[in-house]
This record gives C-alpha cells, sequence and structure tokens, in this order.
C-alpha cells in the first residue's frame, strides 16, 4: 500500500472522512512572522519571483541580503549564506510551536554548479538547524519555473532528482526529496494539451527508475492546470488532474498506477494537493488516488 499523510494547502479542506492535521505554512524570504496553532510545514523561499528582502529578520544576514539577481532570491549561493538561512528560519519560526516539516529549493547553477556543491553548502545549513529542530523532517523539492534569467534550478528533470537521490543515498544527511509531478512534466518539456504516450513513457520510466531511490523519497505535491477559452496558456495550480491531462483519463491512470507501484512501500509520505482554484478539484485529486490505490493516513 501507499501511504500518504495529508497536508492542508490555502486552507482548503479534505473530504470529511480524511483527517488532516498540517498545515502548509509560507516561510520565504520576506516573511517577518508566523503565528501557528498545531502541525505545520514551513515552505520556504522558492526564488520564483522578485522579493523586496526587507525582513528585519535579515537586517543583519548579508550573504542573504547580497545574495540576489535582479531581486531574486539566489538560494544556498555559498557556505555562509547556508549557514545564514538556519539563522533566518530559527527566527521567524520564534516562539512558535517547532515545524514538523521544513521545505526548502535549489539552487541555480549559474553559481552552484553541481549536486556535490550544493549538498556541501546544505550541509552547513543541516548541521545548525538539527541542533534546534531535531525531529524536523527537511525535505527539498524539484523546481521548474522562474524569472531567475541567470541559469535554469539544478534539480529540474528526472535525472536530476536520480542524481541527487543516489548522492544522498552515500552520506548521512537527513535530507529527503519531495517530488513536484507537474514541475516534473514541465521540466521534461511535457506540455499540457499535448502529452502522447512517447512523452508520458519519460514520466513512468522515471518512476521505474526513482523505485531504487524510494527511501530517500519523502513526499509528493500534486496538483493541476487549467485553461479558459481566453487563456493564452494553461494556469498552474488551478484545476485537477483530469484538467491536466487534459481529459485523457487513460494517461492519468497509466502515471498514477506507475506512481503507486513506485512507491508501495511501507514508509508514509507527505502529500500536498497544491490547489489554488477550489475545494471540489482538491477532493478530485484525492479520489483519483484513492482509486488507484493509495492510502491517505
Amino acid at each position: 500500500m501507499t501511504k500518504l499523510i495529508p497536508i492542508t494547502y490555502h486552507s482548503k479542506k479534505y473530504q470529511p472522512f480524511i483527517k488532516s492535521t498540517i498545515s502548509e505554512v509560507a516561510g520565504h524570504i520576506d516573511k517577518n512572522l508566523i503565528s501557528v496553532s498545531g502541525e505545520y510545514s514551513l515552505h520556504t523561499e522558492y526564488s520564483f519571483m522578485r522579493r523586496k528582502f526587507d525582513s528585519p529578520l535579515i537586517a543583519d544576514l548579508s550573504y542573504i541580503r547580497d545574495g540576489q539577481l535582479y531581486g531574486i532570491p539566489q538560494l544556498w549561493k555559498n557556505d555562509n549564506w547556508a549557514k545564514e538561512f538556519a539563522t533566518f528560519i530559527i527566527r521567524l519560526v520564534g516562539d512558535n510551536q517547532l515545524p514538523t516539516i521544513i521545505e526548502i529549493h535549489p539552487p541555480f547553477k549559474d553559481y552552484c554548479p553541481s549536486v556535490d556543491s550544493f549538498l556541501e553548502r546544505y550541509n552547513h545549513f543541516e548541521e545548525t538547524i538539527k541542533v534546534v529542530f531535531p525531529d524536523t523532517t527537511i525535505l527539498l523539492e524539484n523546481r521548474s519555473g522562474t524569472m531567475y534569467r541567470g541559469s535554469d534550478f539544478l534539480i529540474e528533470t528526472g535525472s536530476d532528482v536520480i542524481d541527487i537521490c543516489s548522492k544522498l543515498s552515500m552520506t548521512s544527511m537527513k535530507l529527503e526529496i519531495v517530488l513536484d509531478y507537474p514541475q516534473l512534466f514541465s521540466a521534461e518539456k511535457i506540455k499540457m494539451g499535448e502529452i502522447t504516450d512517447g512523452s508520458l513513457e519519460k514520466i513512468l520510466h522515471f518512476n521505474t527508475m526513482i523505485a531504487r531511490h524510494r527511501a530517500i523519497i519523502g513526499g509528493f505535491h500534486l496538483w493541476g492546470k487549467r485553461k479558459k477559452p481566453t487563456d493564452k496558456r494553461p494556469i498552474s495550480h488551478v484545476g485537477d488532474l483530469n484538467s491536466f491531462f487534459s481529459g485523457n483519463l487513460d494517461h492519468k491512470q497509466r502515471f498514477l498506477e506507475s506512481m503507486c507501484v513506485a512507491f508501495a512501500d511501507s514508509k508514509e509520505r507527505f502529500f500536498v494537493p497544491e490547489v489554488n482554484s477550489c475545494e471540489a478539484d482538491v477532493h478530485s485529486i484525492v479520489e483519483d488516488l484513492i482509486t488507484t490505490g493509495f492510502e491517505i493516513v
């Protein structure tokens, strides 16, 4: 059985028979405080857009304030950036209860060209953060899509994910990966509305390969895209898997079944339905998962 722990995203409720005790909370660079009640996943800076860098929490953190290109944060710029990032997160959590999860995001290739370089920098972060939050799970999300013009993200494609999983398996680091599947489709140049049997095979093959490293996978993001007649392009985080696969139920089912088989072990993984549209779309995605064989725990 493939088991998922549900996380509440943007206060959207699951079906009544599903109990979610963890909520996602924004923790980007411009935040100066959070106020939470109950368990939470702290979703840190993801470097899509420009930030103001005006939070008092980073006023004395020069490496974070200087680590930017035209206002877009350059994550994991160097060792000192990683140390300061840990300081920022500790300050942001403040007197709140400790986070269940801290979700982080990869650097850009123009200043961090290899997985080894990133892990060396990340290790400084983990060494600090685990002293304060010893039981917190740290998840790295694959990323695709940004206003940054210096380069692509270091962890975008399926091969990037396999690479870092292989490297992590040879270390004592506690870092795990949260797979954002829609971003993986984008990184593999698979466009909504143009998914073919051949292009879908890239993701099915990835699921076969990642099964060898599933111990490193700590969770998943799923969300839809939807395109209205007046839209030039599909809108991300709007819709369900039916709209994401343009109504091709065969493609949707083959994807879900390959995902279910790849992670059919005893490990419970976190699940975030990153849907900005409506609760009906969240419910649709959850029903697809349950029907395929996933267990929401």
